[in-house]
């Protein structure tokens, strides 16, 4: 589990360097209206700096939801008696010792399942290939069309499963590796909901910051524990009772999808609700 946070060496970690970028810059842009401008200028000017401490706290409230659902998640799994893979995401994210390093292990994390996601579209794709040099194989002289029709009809299933597994199982390392820039997405996402023309925008950044990580780890961990890819079956070796390993990872995959898209979601709607209320123009 997380232990309490530490506030030393936090220059170290992507995340506090991104946070305090951005919202410097943006204290820095009203400072200069202060500085620079008129009586005018400077009544806009406070009113940014108002803008920056919102920012602020939603930073710091982005975070803790992150934090929570880890927590949460924890808890499910030792109740559930869900025992993860060694070299889990998960177990990464639970190596945090503060708040000096959390940015780095949650892009550790990441990067684990993206190199998961990744192992079940080399699989997905070791299937389909010997499917399709089945069919074309057999297909190629008159008197064996038959047994390529056979192949197709027989393995439709199969090729289904495969089929979906590997484009999900793509979809969700390509969305690793996005949110793998999540220390940058979440403060400018901070920043852009307290202003309401960008309030939905920055909804959405902040949403799936905190719920793409998490979700994206536990996802990749959860499925690895479930079916592993190198269990995969070969296509010369599939019948109806061992294609289950394969269906299940379909199913499992498009479980994680619905996670994502409902989390997400919901904390975008709870985010843009926030930021109805504190918006300041």
């Amino acid at each position: 589990m997380p232990q309490p946070p530490v506030f030393s060496d936090l220059s170290l970690d992507p995340l506090f360097l991104s946070g305090l970028a951005v919202l410097s810059a943006q204290a820095l842009y009203y400072a200069g209206h202060w500085f620079l401008g008129g009586r005018g200028q400077k009544e806009r000017a406070m009113e940014g700096f108002e803008h920056v401490i919102l920012s602020g706290v939603l930073f710091g409230v982005a975070l803790a939801l992150m934090n929570f659902a880890l927590w949460g998640l924890n808890v499910y799994l030792d109740l559930a008696g869900v025992r993860l893979p060694d070299n889990s995401a998960i177990r990464i994210l639970n190596q945090t010792t503060g708040w000096q390093d959390f940015g780095g292990k949650v892009q550790a994390a990441l990067r684990v399942a993206e190199g998961t996601y990744r192992s079940y579209v080399v699989g997905a794709w070791r299937i389909l290939e010997g499917y399709m040099v089945s069919v074309i194989g057999t297909g190629i002289l008159p008197w064996t069309a038959a047994v390529s029709m056979a192949i197709m009809n027989g393995l439709a299933y199969i090729v289904t499963a495969a089929t979906t597994i590997l484009i999900s199982a793509a979809v969700y390392a390509v969305a690793a590796v996005m949110a793998y820039g999540w220390p940058a997405l979440l403060p400018v996402g901070a920043v852009l909901v307290t202003y309401e023309r960008t309030r939905n925008l920055g909804a959405w950044l902040l949403a799936l910051s905190v719920v793409a990580p998490v979700v994206l780890a536990a996802g990749a961990d959860v499925l690895k524990s479930a079916v592993d890819p190198s269990n995969l079956p070969r296509l010369d070796a599939v019948t109806p009772s061992g294609a289950v390993p394969l269906i299940l990872a379909m199913v499992l995959l498009g479980l994680i999808g619905l996670v994502l898209t409902v989390l997400s979601y919901a904390a975008s709607r709870l985010f843009d609700h926030a930021g109805a209320h504190l918006a300041l123009d």
